[in-house]
């Protein structure tokens, strides 16, 4: 608004303009001039006008400046636009380098089988060292004993639990919980980006037998493995009692009676765990039944085949046969002995950890496990002067799949990618294979110069090859151990000689069907077979019948006859 518009202002100008208040450019009043006062008026209009112009032009330059400085562009030097432009290449290179992202360190929880280790933690403390600084990562592991991981297998899945990995295997659960959903499916696409190693190594029939319905559901071992049973005992007692050899397991029977007799002290055979008593029966128990027999199917429901037969395969309950009555007689005969202990049903601790703590006299083990057992416990008792007996007695010995050992990730872990890169390092990478398997080099091992795996003296607080990590063993990273069982070679050699395999070994069953009968049969299994098994019975003819009775009323028949279709299938498709 002018001024001579302004309310109460209407003669306000003529009176500037009266007493020369107005100046030209020269600085003389324009009164004294004897111009105009319209003249005057006009110019007062053109000079506000200008002024205010003036304004408008400075504030649109400062706006313009300011926005310049808030990220607007300005013209650059040549070399700044060539700088700029390589800085720019080089970060959408490393935002799209392939890689996955371990910018953001995770913990993953992994689930394995067995009795802790006294350095385990000790050990995994190095392992996760590593870990962070190779995937940003690390792991905390729980155990599943032998005498309860049956129970608790299935529970840690159905109670919601979050973890990532787990131990699995073709005896343990495997096509069990693949079908329920349970594992998440590995596809080669995901190998491929997360574990190259893995492969890039694989045997191609480790990924095909991993196989469930088409859909891989575990990174198999990549080691081919032959597991037969042993007898351990202690030289000095076999010495004392005038014991000179065990060829067989009446042999044996010699040797534990004469503890019995005269050791109060120690438990013959101090069994109590689920692989005690599979191991007693898969070694003496096996040639009772067929000459070749092996388990078909998960082994609470006992369905077995003669494996002698490759062109077909009848599916036959174990526990239906005289053998296997003749095998319950021994057991019972055994246990009334004193041969293991009363209390062997509800006993918590493995014959393996009993043997090396020297409260049993002997053990019953796979081999791999006694050649680490031995290791540990001679150095610990080299006055026992320890021995190694074959316990399969010439008979058949079974090539293992690769399946008989992997590692799953659960289904709804939130890490895959990171578990797969764990992996994929467990089983290709030297410092991790060495660590997992042997310990911490200078304190549980040291390397001799031929390569070989040398115990000191804290190996038995990390037992050689005894931690679980049967998951991700692998072939060229195995190395052989000094100080192992002195007669491995001509074990060895005799178990070759009788070595087979057979296509049922690749073989997974799909209980998908059979769900509610399989479940029923679990529970018989942890009940009445293993009371029976170890010898806990007064009655072996009767409670023989109670057991198979409870079987059928579980639907083991419905079960077999539901295998036998697969089977037959199988073998078919195999030809």
């Amino acid at each position: 608004m002018l001024l001579k518009d302004k309310p109460g202002c209407s003669g306000l100008l003529d009176r500037f303009i009266q007493k020369g208040t107005f100046l030209n450019e020269k600085g003389i009043p324009l009164a004294q001039k004897g111009v105009s006062p319209i003249i005057i008026k006009e110019e007062f209009k053109m000079r506000k006008m200008a002024k205010r112009l003036s304004i408008l032009v400075a504030l649109v330059f400062l706006l313009v400046a300011v926005f310049a400085g808030c990220g607007g562009k300005t013209e650059q030097p040549a070399e700044e636009k060539k700088a700029d432009t390589q800085q720019t290449a080089k970060t959408e290179e490393k935002k799209d380098d392939g890689k996955p992202d371990t910018s953001k360190e995770v913990k993953l929880k992994m689930y394995l089988l067995g009795d802790k280790a006294k350095d385990f933690d000790a050990v995994y403390g190095e392992v996760n060292k590593l870990l962070k600084q190779d995937i940003n990562a690390t792991v905390d592991v729980s155990f599943m004993s032998w005498s309860d991981y049956q129970q608790k297998y299935p529970l840690v899945f159905a109670s919601g639990e979050e973890f990532d990995l787990i131990y699995t295997a073709n005896w343990c659960f495997y096509n069990g919980q693949a079908v329920k959903g349970a594992f998440k499916e590995i596809t080669q696409d995901m190998i491929a980006k997360y574990a190259p190693k893995t492969a890039a190594s694989m045997y191609k029939e480790a990924w095909e037998q991993a196989k469930v319905n088409g859909k891989v559901y575990m990174l198999p071992m990549n080691y081919k493995e032959l597991n037969p049973y042993v007898y351990m005992v202690r030289g000095d007692l076999m010495e004392k009692y005038g014991i000179s050899d065990i060829k067989n397991a009446e042999d044996f029977g010699k040797y534990l009676d004469a503890v019995a007799k005269n050791e109060k002290q120690l438990i013959p055979c101090d069994i109590g765990s689920d692989q005690d008593f599979d191991a007693l029966f898969w070694s003496y128990g096996q040639g009772l039944v067929k000459e070749k027999m092996d388990a078909v199917g998960a082994r609470q429901t006992l369905m077995g085949y003669d494996a002698s037969d490759k062109a077909s395969a009848k599916v036959f309950p174990i526990t239906q046969t005289p053998e296997f009555a003749n095998f319950v007689k021994l057991a019972k005969d055994w246990k009334d002995k004193g041969y293991w202990s009363k209390s062997a049903l509800v006993n918590k601790t493995n014959v393996q950890n009993s043997f090396i703590n020297g409260k049993s006299a002997s053990a019953i083990l796979n081999v791999n496990t006694a050649n680490g057992t031995y290791i540990t416990t001679s150095k610990a008792h080299p006055e026992w002067k320890l021995k190694v007996f074959d316990a399969m007695e010439g008979k058949g010995v079974i090539l293992r799949p690769f399946i008989q050992n992997g590692m799953a990730i659960n289904a709804g872990s939130k890490n895959v990618e990171r578990s797969l890169m764990l992996l994929d390092l467990f089983k290709n990478d030297e410092r991790y294979s060495d660590l997992t398997t042997y310990g911490i080099k200078g304190k549980h091992y040291d390397v001799t110069a031929d390569g070989k795996i040398k115990p000191l003296a804290d190996t038995a607080n990390y037992p050689v090859d005894g931690n679980c990590n049967w998951g991700w063993r692998e072939d060229k990273l195995f190395k052989q151990v000094e100080g192992g069982i002195p007669n491995y070679a001509e074990l060895r050699a005799n178990w070759e000689k009788v070595a087979y395999t057979h296509p049922l070994q690749f073989f997974n069953f799909d209980d998908s069907k059979v769900k509610n009968e399989f479940a029923a049969c679990s529970n018989v299994f942890n009940s009445n077979y293993k009371a029976l098994v170890m010898g806990f019975t007064n009655d072996v003819e009767s409670d023989l019948k109670k057991l198979n009775d409870k079987y059928k009323q579980a639907g083991i028949e419905k079960v077999m006859a539901e295998a036998q279709v697969q089977v037959d299938a199988f073998l078919k498709g195999a030809k």
